[in-house]
């Protein structure tokens, strides 16, 4: 039977047979500026109004209501253990307009023991590329070494704007794979310098705007640090350059992830 260690309001560490083979996992979604993190300590420029936590060996219950800097909403967790299941369900409900760049619930998988990671039907072994394997799938397979892992959408609740999308990633010493809610059309663009220093800060609009109407500049800034990570260190570490797009979800509205996780 799996046991988890409940840290930082988060599923921190998982054990199989003794061993734990997991790095954090949560929450996260961000709007044109703030980015949440149910991780405690993680993110920026967002502000949590009421939060209550309650867990033991088999559950972990968690009810929030925070103020980003483009909406407020209110968040429930509700994670349970069963045998060698473990079974996520996020859900948040919108307390007035709100935009969203996603809506992510997070896996983080220790390297030394997965082989590779399987997403529709592709393949795809640790290199450290950082590259987001994404695509409309509702499973993620990872191949482990003495045991295999199934992640499967049990259930969902996707705003009209945005999709349903999972991806695998082979980021340093782990396997990161979300299961994420994406704009598939959207209310504004924008163009975030993402790195630590600057608290992955988007531009003001009436830079951003003008710079993607250019075809050339938002063919490169698009989802790049997802798809194709700039080459050059320093630049990647100081500038950094991102564009995204933004759904408008409005006032009352739901978006839900029920997530099954399997190890056989």
């Amino acid at each position: 039977m799996l046991k988890w260690k409940i840290d930082k309001n988060v599923i921190s560490e998982l054990y199989y047979k003794g061993t734990n083979i997991i790095n954090p996992w949560g929450f996260e979604t961000a709007d044109s500026s703030a980015f949440f993190s149910l991780e405690k300590g993680v993110g920026w420029r967002y502000k949590k109004l009421e939060e209550t936590y309650d867990f033991d060996d088999l559950n972990f219950k968690a009810n929030l209501t925070t103020q980003m800097q483009e909406g407020k909403w209110k968040l429930s967790i509700d994670d349970n253990i069963k045998e060698n299941t473990i079974i996520r369900k996020v859900e948040a409900t919108t307390l007035e307009e709100c935009f969203f760049m996603d809506f992510v619930m997070r896996f983080r998988f220790k390297k030394e023991f997965i082989e590779y990671a399987q997403i529709s039907d592709k393949a795809y072994y640790h290199n450290d590329t950082n590259i987001y394997y994404q695509y409309p799938v509702d499973k993620v397979f990872l191949k482990g070494k003495g045991f295999d892992i199934n992640i499967s959408i049990i259930d969902k609740i996707v705003p009209e704007k945005m999709e349903p999308v999972m991806y695998v990633r082979d980021n340093k010493d782990e396997w990161v794979v979300h299961v994420r809610m994406v704009p598939k059309s959207w209310d504004k663009e924008v163009i975030k310098i993402c790195t630590a220093w600057a608290g992955t800060r988007s531009l003001p609009q009436f830079i951003s705007k003008p710079l993607l109407s250019i075809k050339a500049i938002k063919e490169a800034l698009w989802y790049r640090g997802e798809r194709s990570p700039y080459k050059c260190r320093i630049f990647r570490r100081f500038i950094n350059p991102c564009a995204f797009g933004m759904v408008k979800v409005k006032e009352s509205s739901k978006l839900m992830w029920h997530v099954k996780m399997e190890i056989v």
